[in-house]
């Protein structure tokens, strides 16, 4: 494994990589830091083993340097992104909207299945999680969740147009994200592209020590998940899901 030491700052080494090769989020920014402090802690425990295999101690260090430096870089590109969204008075409109529905569902949700544990602890995978990202998916599963288990709602003679809406309104918002996004946000802006290149630093090592810790412990599959993205697995369950859902 690389030796990660330099007498280079983590500033001037983001701004060398070059525009072909940036990787653009896949997982959230915050996601994406919280997994890489988890990472670091386990790969600290299990620092022996690691090291053995070739991971420097170096990378393991670099690894909480790396992610501080995306969360500073994130704040700023936030700023700057979250000051275009408040402009548009449609995007507020209908933020507020959903974020009303959003509390209105969960009080209905968590009533209507509240004699109904393995329902009720499915639902947790809507209710958690923020942010507006969340909200907007959080409206299309509302929506799917009621198409599976319709009966408890209906015992609270729950009114369906509130499910129409979300689903409605997680559709209005996609395409309004992507509009303002498409005029106001340009993939060009400096603080995108440096916040950009700071999540595909970080993304680098995290590859490499995860790449590491599979082989480490290769056949140990709980340790193999600690090498692995919780956000990722969790995904691929709730598409699944949602997938036998609408099949």
């Amino acid at each position: 494994m690389a030796n990660v030491t330099t007498t280079k700052t983590i500033y001037e080494l983001v701004l060398e990589i070059s525009e072909n090769k940036i990787i653009s989020p896949t997982i959230p920014v915050d996601i994406t830091i919280g997994e890489a402090g988890i990472l670091h802690q386990n790969a600290i425990e299990d620092k022996a083993e690691l090291l053995a295999k070739g991971v420097s101690e170096d990378s393991i260090n670099e690894l909480p340097l790396r992610a501080k430096f995306l969360q500073e870089r994130q704040s700023i590109w936030t700023a700057v992104y979250q000051s275009a969204l408040t402009s548009n008075k449609e995007w507020e409109a209908k933020i507020n909207e959903a974020s009303q529905l959003h509390r209105e569902l969960k009080f209905d949700f968590k009533f209507a299945y509240r004699n109904h544990p393995d329902i009720l602890k499915k639902l947790q995978n809507i209710l958690r999680g923020s942010g507006h990202m969340n909200l907007i998916q959080d409206m299309s599963d509302y929506y799917a969740f009621a198409k599976q288990y319709p009966e408890p709602l209906a015992t609270i003679l729950f009114d369906t147009t509130k499910i129409d809406r979300s689903k409605q309104l997680s559709h209005e918002l996609h395409e309004l994200m992507n509009r303002v996004n498409g005029v106001k946000n340009s993939k060009k802006r400096p603080e995108k592209q440096l916040r950009d290149k700071a999540y595909t630093y970080l993304k680098q090592l995290v590859d490499e020590i995860r790449a590491y810790g599979k082989y480490a412990f290769w056949d140990d599959k709980e340790k193999q998940k600690r090498y692995s993205s919780e956000y990722i697995r969790s995904k691929n369950k709730r598409n699944n899901k949602l997938t036998e859902i609408n099949n």
